[in-house]
């Protein structure tokens, strides 16, 4: 017991101990936003150095364990701690903390529905059929063995997948001293959750300007995400997707920032979290022809210098390619062929599939396809229009005031739908027999969609929006009620026997298979 509770608090205290470098970082940054990005991007940071470690250690033969783990990570938080000390002497802190939560009142469903999610990957072991014929095993065989899972040529298959959460849920066995398995679960689900954020901080990008329609955007953008039953349906489960969803997010948000700002630490941040999303699953690799393709764009509107490119490109190399280089070495293929291609549904229906699967995505499907379609429409509009037409980039934008906004940023839609479109179209080329392989695009189409309803809302006459927004809070409360009820699991097992022994958690999700029905 005193070993669990050990476990929960070293690992609460990893994540905390790397928020300095996030803050060093992101010192340089002069928005409002710098704080909450910080908070946001910390657990994905976390989860990298402490996996990638152990990659590392076991590629040098050097076995897993709390001291052979924790030490170079304490060094790395360590030296980010000297730094940001070093950096508040030399220029104190002057980002805005009471802009940290904006509008909290609104954000109240956003946050009730992520401790629905942690509760439910803190009260349920893993009950999944990935995370129990894939990750898990994989986490078992890492934490019994002590050192990385040996490929076994071209026959390697999943043993060639990326071991970023099977690492994870194995460094928490090893802490924990058994197979905890609620730990384990909080790690995704809490990179899930960070979705959330990164959404809003993308969704507030879109609007030019700096009023309080960038932060109604940004908050509608969470909101969307935490409305879609899909979301709260996976975010607990254990699976990649969420925690891609949020690296590949995190990606694009620097890209955002690096053709803003031109500043090297956001191509950078932009490389890592690429990679770090390949590392948590390969489908990710099809993000490098769309990195590659923002640096050259930003390169030839003089936006960045070559070496700046560069400086991306190399982050990401460092942080993905040693084990896609370990599986062509070892396996004989950079990834393997697990994708079902011949089962690929190619049918028009599923070139709308979040409007013909309410289970899936509900009343927000419908918003997030309005949002794509509103984001297709204006660049396909400002591409036409006859030359000399106003500029259209975020630095010419940010100089126009205007407190009704009858466009978005054109610029950031473009870059939006370069990074869902492509691989959009993969899916339902390759992979559409399952829509869950489109929740890592979740919070781009989030970001769309609370920028159309943003639009809209200015729209809306001020005599029309007292009681336009007693329906909307009865409308939020609804579907809060529906995340939370989605978000946690068996739900009659938990209510008839709050305090139920772990054998008996078992016994329900992983049931013999003469008791499933």
């Amino acid at each position: 017991m005193l070993q669990t509770l050990f476990a929960w608090f070293a690992v609460l205290l990893l994540i905390v101990a790397a928020y300095p470098w996030t803050r060093v970082l992101l010192a340089r940054g002069a928005e409002d936003d710098t704080r909450l990005l910080a908070y946001t991007l910390t657990p994905g940071l976390t989860i990298g150095a402490l996996t990638l470690i152990m990659f590392w250690l076991g590629l040098f033969g050097i076995r897993f364990n709390a001291a052979s783990i924790g030490l170079p990570y304490a060094a790395l938080c360590l030296l980010g701690l000297w730094l940001w000390a070093r950096a508040n002497q030399s220029s104190p802190d002057t980002s805005s903390s009471h802009i940290l939560i904006p509008y909290p009142l609104f954000l109240i469903p956003a946050i009730l529905i992520a401790a629905a999610i942690l509760f439910n990957a803190a009260y349920w072991p893993f009950s999944r059929d990935d995370t129990l014929g894939i990750y898990q095993p994989f986490a078992q065989m890492l934490a019994e063995s002590r050192t990385l899972v040996p490929l076994t040529g071209a026959d390697s298959l999943y043993r060639a997948y990326p071991m970023a959460l099977p690492l994870a849920y194995a460094f928490t066995y090893i802490l924990s001293g058994w197979e905890n398995e609620y730990l384990a679960r909080i790690i995704p689900a809490l990179l899930s959750i960070g979705c959330l954020p990164a959404a809003y901080l993308i969704g507030r990008r879109l609007l030019p300007g700096r009023t309080g329609a960038q932060k109604l955007a940004g908050i509608l953008s969470a909101l969307i995400i935490a409305f879609t039953p899909t979301f709260v349906r996976w975010a607990s489960s254990g699976y990649v997707d969420l925690p891609l969803a949020y690296f590949w997010a995190l990606t694009v948000l620097f890209c955002l920032r690096l053709l803003e700002r031109g500043a090297p630490v956001d191509a950078l941040l932009a490389g890592i979290c690429l990679g770090l999303a390949a590392w948590t699953k390969n489908a990710a690799l099809a993000g490098v022809p769309l990195l590659v393709g923002t640096l050259a764009w930003a390169v030839w509107r003089k936006r960045i210098r070559l070496t700046t490119a560069l400086l991306s490109l190399i982050a990401f190399a460092v942080v993905a390619a040693p084990w896609y280089a370990r599986n062509l070495i070892g396996a004989g293929f950079l990834m393997p062929d697990t994708a079902w291609t011949d089962q690929a549904q190619r049918t028009l229906g599923n070139l709308v599939p979040f409007l013909i699967r309410p289970q899936d995505y509900g009343l927000m499907g419908w918003v997030i396809t309005g949002g794509l379609i509103m984001a297709l429409w204006q660049v396909a509009r400002a591409a036409l229009a006859p030359k000399g037409s106003p500029p259209s980039s975020p630095r010419a934008e940010h100089r126009i005031p205007s407190t009704e906004h009858r466009a978005l940023s054109t610029e950031h839609l473009l870059l939006l739908i370069w990074w869902i479109v492509p691989y959009f179209l993969i899916w339902w080329l390759f992979a559409s027999y399952d829509p869950r392989f489109l929740l890592h695009l979740l919070p781009l189409l989030a970001a769309l969609g609370g920028g159309l309803l943003a639009m809209a809302w200015a729209r809306v006459p001020q005599t029309w929006r007292g009681r336009l927004q007693i329906v909307l809070a009865v409308a939020a409360l609804i579907l809060t009620v529906q995340s939370i009820l989605t978000a946690v699991e068996f739900k009659n097992d938990l209510l008839r026997d709050p305090l139920m022994a772990h054998e008996t958690k078992i016994a329900i999700v992983r049931p013999a298979p003469s008791e499933q029905r």
